[in-house]
């Protein structure tokens, strides 16, 4: 529908974006617009909903009344107010009786504008005046704060607010539907993104991108076979709202006898109270303000739908005593994840919240699919997600430079808790990245767009749910890995190494030598003689330091054996023999006795045993599971080894999922450009040589 109308709607966004001019005119920042934008964008939006809620009303009190609405009868304008307080969209006398609003307020230039203005603002609501941040006391917040922008305009040299308001007035949202006027405030809001983000985890959810997502939900519904009854709509970070309303309208387009309710929760003040105000008139929507992850207002609620943009690679430090403190079993202390990016918070926050028939589409960056080792926070979330609740359907990978403030790769995670039974134990991935239409000019960082073609393409490959051009289905196990830690027996080149461990007798004297400096034990001890004013403590450190950094370890036994070990190589030889590969320690630590301190020293000749780390595909079933992991040892590891710990971890690779073709030169070409490079080298040594006999001449 939106498509259709799509060249008008964006034209009269533009005329909105034209107010911008007087706050250029003003000096003020253009990274600075949307602040004094977006209260008016939101005054006229109210309006133009009360204006027409005013008609419908009016309308509807005399096809029943059978009399024409007169608000000079008491009983008239009484009816009126109480259908207006009712209905709670906000209240305006003024407008609502008399169509007195914004434009009526500048019919009369001249005198101090700003206190008019105020006095008309005045006359809302206390909720709406809340929202639109008027009347707040010192330290609440001021979400919109319309009032000190109006303050700020009208305190510059020519004050500009007059022009500024008189711009807006003539803003006439009247004859819009909700969806229309949704599809105008996402052209404004990409514009305020466009120019006022500052991070990549403030990234505006552009419109295409938003109906991709859409489009996916529908096919999930129809999956399910869902098309009517009731569906709850959540958006756990919702912004303005654009996300979360669009969703309903798609809802309601594809299912006309679904009944659709919207949830919302946000953070930031402005953008709360503008999906606050526009959830006013929609028919059951509720939007609250808080931190989502500290602050869960919608606690006790399960969704059908959840759709959801929250912030990219933005630490979570400030929420961790909430995140920690949380009882609700939305976290678990083995998922969370790195301080610094808190994305998969967000993913168990939906994963808590989808019914049992729940659907999500939920974007985010790279890092939800690889962050983090096998046993840490990032990789159990998904082992979680994938493996113990087997909810997510498929991941769509999207095309780059598709949003306004970052260039990174995007992410849409389609989860699913009822997944159809032929889906279970699998998921698909989707590589969308060359699913797109370059724009003919960019939009900061964005540089395409998913068009329908693109769109069909990929929701295609979703409802196939098979192996094509772009996607890949493939088993939970092969998203899991046994990550191995082992310790391998090191032989040298001709398969030799110590393979029994002895430990030297304390009752013998020995000589320990760390490259030409030579300490003498005797009966275990360390003779300190040749230490002047150096305590055991300090002889001790020096012993240390010396077996640490020594190329060359030798042991003595008095009247028996003598033992060599090449630190750098691990080479242990015994009676100047070599033995291979192996160990050759000496160990000092403090000893006390009768108040006096010692330096005990246990020397150790033993194999070589080199810590390591293996990846080894997974399967579920643990006896083809322990096959996999001999097999893969056996075959990769020459020496001896044995196995001393292991985690099961999780990555979604798409590089690897869907590998980059690259052309590989022929061996011909590259030595006939090496012969080139050779040929003139070998000239520019023959002219340099020519120009240096030239000066000696």
């Amino acid at each position: 529908m939106n498509q259709k109308i799509g060249a008008a709607l964006l034209s009269y966004a533009d005329t909105i974006w034209k107010t911008a001019d007087t706050l250029r005119g003003a000096g003020v920042k253009e990274g600075d617009f949307p602040s004094f934008m977006m209260p008016f964008f939101a005054l006229m939006l109210l309006e133009s909903r009360l204006r027409r809620f005013r008609n419908e009303k009016v309308a509807e009190f005399e096809k029943e009344m059978r009399v024409t609405f007169d608000t000079d009868l008491p009983e008239h304008r009484d009816w009126l107010a109480m259908s207006a307080k009712a209905a709670n969209k906000g209240y305006h006398r003024e407008l609502l009786m008399h169509g007195k609003g914004l434009k009526e307020t500048c019919l009369v230039p001249g005198g101090n504008f700003r206190n008019r203005l105020i006095a008309h603002l005045d006359l809302y609501d206390p909720q709406t005046k809340r929202l639109l941040g008027l009347g707040y006391a010192e330290g609440d917040p001021k979400f919109l704060d319309i009032q000190g922008k109006a303050s700020d305009l009208f305190s510059r040299p020519n004050s500009p607010l007059y022009a500024f308001a008189v711009k807006w007035a003539a803003i006439d949202l009247t004859r819009f539907s909700n969806s229309e006027v949704t599809t105008i405030e996402e052209h404004i809001k990409r514009r305020w993104g466009d120019i006022s983000a500052e991070t990549a985890g403030e990234q505006y959810t552009p419109s295409d991108v938003i109906d991709l997502c859409t489009a996916l939900i529908v096919e999930l519904r129809k999956e399910g076979r869902h098309s009517a009854g009731i569906a709850d709509v959540y958006d756990m970070a919702c912004g303005g709202g654009n996300f979360l309303f669009a969703t309903e309208d798609a809802l309601r387009h594809a299912f006309p006898r679904l009944s659709v309710r919207t949830r919302g929760q946000e953070l930031n003040d402005a953008l709360y109270a503008l999906a606050a105000i526009e959830a006013r008139f929609r028919e059951d929507a509720r939007i609250e303000r808080e931190n989502t992850l500290t602050n869960d207002l919608f606690l006790a609620d399960k969704f059908d739908v959840i759709v959801a943009n929250p912030p990219y690679g933005v630490d979570w430090k400030d929420s961790k005593a909430g995140v920690e403190a949380d009882a609700s079993g939305r976290f678990s202390s083995e998922r969370y994840p790195s301080i610094s990016d808190g994305q998969l918070l967000f993913l168990q926050h939906a994963a808590f919240h989808l019914s049992e028939t729940g659907v999500a589409t939920v974007i985010h960056n790279g890092s939800t699919l690889f962050s983090g080792d096998a046993g840490g926070g990032e990789s159990e979330t998904r082992k979680w997600l994938l493996k113990e609740q087997d909810i997510v359907e498929a991941i769509v990978q999207l095309p780059r430079g598709e949003f306004f403030n970052t260039g990174i790769s995007t992410y849409i995670w389609i989860l699913n808790r009822a997944k159809p039974k032929s889906r279970k134990g699998q998921v698909l991935l989707i590589n969308a990245e060359s699913c797109f239409k370059k724009l003919d000019r960019n939009l900061n960082q964005k540089n395409c767009k998913i068009d329908d073609e693109s769109r069909e393409r990929i929701v295609e490959a979703f409802r196939a749910f098979e192996d094509g051009p772009i996607s890949r289905s493939l088993s939970i196990d092969e998203l899991l890995y046994n990550k191995l830690d082992i310790e391998v027996h090191r032989h040298d080149e001709n398969g030799r190494a110590i393979s029994e461990t002895t430990v030297l007798d304390e009752a013998e004297n020995i000589i320990v030598s760390f490259d030409d400096e030579k300490f003498y034990v005797a009966g275990g001890y360390l003779e300190t003689g040749g230490f002047a004013d150096m305590t055991a403590k300090e002889i001790m450190a020096r012993f240390h330091d010396l077996a640490r950094h020594a190329q060359v370890t030798r042991v003595e036994v008095a009247g028996g054996k003598k033992y060599s070990r090449q630190n750098e190589t691990g080479a242990v030889a015994v009676g100047g023999k070599a033995k291979g590969l192996g160990v050759l320690t000496a160990k000092a630590r403090m000893s006390k006795s009768k108040g006096s301190e010692f330096v005990k020293v246990a020397v150790t000749v033993g194999p070589l045993w080199e810590k390591d780390t293996e990846i080894v595909p997974y399967s579920s079933r643990e006896p083809v599971n322990e096959k996999l992991i001999d097999d893969f040892l056996e075959r990769w590891i020459s020496e001896p080894w044995r196995i001393v710990g292991g985690k099961v971890g999780s990555e979604i690779n798409f590089n690897r999922v869907f590998p980059r073709k690259t052309s590989v030169r022929s061996n011909k070409a590259i030595m006939d450009d090496i012969l080139a490079v050779e040929k003139a080298m070998a000239r520019l040594e023959s002219e340099i040589e020519a120009d240096i006999g030239a000066v000696g001449k």
